[in-house]
């Protein structure tokens, strides 16, 4: 008996001072949920990708379908990412380590190569704006005969390789010679990465394509998906960041929650007066004001399937007293419930447990009588 109340008083006395190892979940708790979850990790798949392209000066973009919204194919992109070249020097025989220059690596996009052909189109509209060679007509004389342009005899006068002249109005080459400056294709490549409604931006500048691959086609790989690759030099990066407009996200995240391509409308299950609860999200409370709002805005029909929505909830309404019961016990037995954990097997009386039992008998006497059925008859 003697080393159980000996156990028993060294584990009254770690109630009080703590224990030498980590009991619960509170350090994680207040790690990662403090401050609107200020420490948790972001997720990889929460990003969208804006292509801002040269179109008003660039015409071979009007090809592009009005609602292609490239950053929906991209399946992977990575951030920039950055070196330096230092350089290391001697001062009196101490070592020192001095900064010459910054160096901007490139990153790799990788995008699905999706049947609409909009991928294989941005890349073709890159390909024939800065080269000319797959602007040849196979059919015309010259082109796999003789040496063409360095014939002087050829009349067919075809360009070849990568051509940097500017365009005059009429969209024909001035030469460089007249000053003329060929405009990018690429602004910018935007990236946006989401947490919690909130987004960064990294905002590539002046991006040249330095790589571009497609797939292979592979009989041996039933379940794979085709993608092309691209690797992007940028001059330098800009850094963004700021909070999403829930009602017009596209504002500030470029093509991003445009009706064209996402699901904008509010789940069933979420919509005011759907769930059957009544201090909770889409409950009883909830359905009320949003009809209220409705009405106020003017808008009947939305504030009668708001109350038509509630009413098929909360049919029986015995129902929602009962509900209401159930919730209300659950939150306060829930409140003084969070203690800390204990080590021991024995659970003694405390004024916790004596405040929730006089607390239930309080509720169960306000509501009692309130879930009765309807009279014999009745």
């Amino acid at each position: 008996m003697a080393g159980f109340f000996q156990d028993l008083l060294k584990d009254t006395a770690k109630g009080f001072f703590g224990n030498e190892y980590l009991r619960d979940y509170t350090h994680a708790s207040k790690t990662f949920r403090t401050n609107a979850y200020g420490y948790a990790p972001k997720f990889k798949f929460l990003f969208h990708v804006y292509f801002d392209i040269n179109k008003s000066l660039i015409p071979a973009t009007s090809s592009f379908p009005e609602d292609s919204n490239f950053g929906l194919a991209v399946k992977t992109v990575q951030l920039p990412k950055y070196s330096f070249e230092l350089a290391t020097l001697n001062q009196y025989n101490r070592k020192r380590i001095v900064q010459t220059k910054i160096k901007y690596d490139p990153i790799q996009i990788a995008f699905h190569d999706d049947n609409n052909n909009i991928i294989r189109k941005l890349w073709h509209t890159y390909y024939t704006y800065y080269y000319k060679d797959a602007a040849q007509k196979d059919m015309d004389p010259g082109i796999n005969s003789g040496r063409d342009i360095y014939n002087p005899s050829s009349s067919t006068g075809h360009d070849w390789g990568y051509i940097g002249e500017g365009k005059n109005e009429q969209g024909t080459a001035t030469g460089a010679g007249l000053g003329a400056t060929k405009p990018v294709f690429f602004k910018s490549i935007d990236v946006y990465g989401f947490n919690q409604h909130n987004f960064v931006l990294y905002k590539l500048i002046n991006p040249i394509i330095e790589s571009f691959s497609h797939d292979t086609y592979n009989y041996s790989e039933g379940n794979g998906v085709m993608e092309n690759n691209m690797t992007v030099q940028y001059e330098y990066v800009k850094y963004y960041e700021g909070a999403i407009d829930g009602r017009n996200p596209g504002q500030i995240v470029k093509e991003f929650g445009s009706d064209a391509h996402y699901d904008r409308t509010v789940s069933p299950i979420a919509i005011p007066g759907a769930n059957g609860t009544i201090l909770g999200q889409g409950g009883l409370i909830d359905g009320v004001g949003g009809v209220i709002d409705d009405l106020a805005s003017g808008n009947i029909l939305g504030a009668i399937k708001k109350a038509g929505t509630t009413a098929q909830t909360f049919k029986n309404p015995a129902n929602i007293l009962k509900i209401a019961k159930s919730e209300a016990l659950g939150e306060i037995s829930n409140s003084i419930l969070n203690t800390t954990n204990r080590n021991n097997a024995f659970n003694f009386p405390s004024a916790a447990s004596t405040v929730i039992k006089s607390t239930n008998d309080t509720l169960g006497s306000l509501f009692k009588g309130v879930n009765k059925g309807p009279p014999p008859g009745g």
